[in-house]
């Protein structure tokens, strides 16, 4: 490319309209007006109990006797998508996403599925999903998209602030591919040592679990016409002079 085309590109880029730099939106009860976080947990040793308005939740792969008795965790956020103030609009694409737990008392881990079953914090149980929630493609997503611990009875994750990733459930939303039920915390068969963190209804707001999604703006077609136009007239001058 000669000086002169490469002044022509420098130009064109220079003229393409400006686009607005990636943000990060936040998703916790209690900030900012939010209020669309649900989670509980239910319990296999109370099979027709709600736990909806408890401040924690607890997924452990033996929480009773006889036998193994486990409980599952669910939790979703509500209103992500939209016009409104703080929402994803259409004119945003998802970047990245994590969801981040406070544990404040270490277990033995989990593995996070899709739910593909409507649910609701207020009248969910055991029972209610006919046995606890199945990975079987039609409660839950039969592939975990985040896994931590072992199937064991160690203490395999510690205290703290726990983040798991949660990219491909958002992008999956804003194509369309996932109606936005949240996700299922499910115990591994042996994974006996329960680990527990803070839900929603937690008194202090910053440990309440965190959805933060990283969003940038679909540039316009227009952008993209100007680029191709302005190389292909580069390119025709190229071979001209060739």
């Amino acid at each position: 490319m000669t000086m002169r085309q490469l002044f022509i590109a420098s130009a064109l880029l220079a003229a393409l309209p400006a686009t607005a730099a990636a943000n990060t939106l936040t998703f916790q009860n209690g900030l900012n007006g939010y209020a669309g976080t649900q989670d509980t947990v239910i319990r296999s040793a109370a099979p027709g109990a709600n736990y909806g308005s408890e401040s924690d939740i607890s997924v452990d792969g033996d929480d009773g006797s006889p036998g193994l008795q486990p409980n599952q965790g669910l939790i979703r956020f509500d209103g992500l998508f939209g016009n409104g103030t703080g929402q994803i609009s259409s004119g945003f694409t998802v970047v990245s996403a994590t969801l981040t737990l406070n544990v404040f008392n270490p277990g033995s881990g989990f593995t996070v599925h899709d739910m593909l079953t409507d649910w609701a914090q207020g009248s969910a149980t055991w029972n209610s999903f006919g046995s606890g929630v199945q990975a079987d493609g039609v409660e839950a997503s039969v592939a975990s998209l985040f896994s931590i611990g072992a199937s064991n009875g160690a203490e395999n994750v510690a205290n703290g602030t726990l983040v798991i990733d949660v990219t491909a459930t958002l992008q999956g939303m804003a194509a369309g591919g996932l109606p936005g039920y949240g996700w299922a915390l499910l115990p591994f068969t042996n994974g006996t040592n329960g680990i527990d963190f803070d839900t929603s209804e937690y008194s202090v707001t910053s440990l309440r679990p965190l959805l933060s999604v990283e969003i940038a703006p679909v540039p316009e077609p227009e952008t993209y016409a100007m680029l191709l136009a302005g190389l292909g007239l580069i390119g025709f001058a190229a071979r001209r002079r060739g």
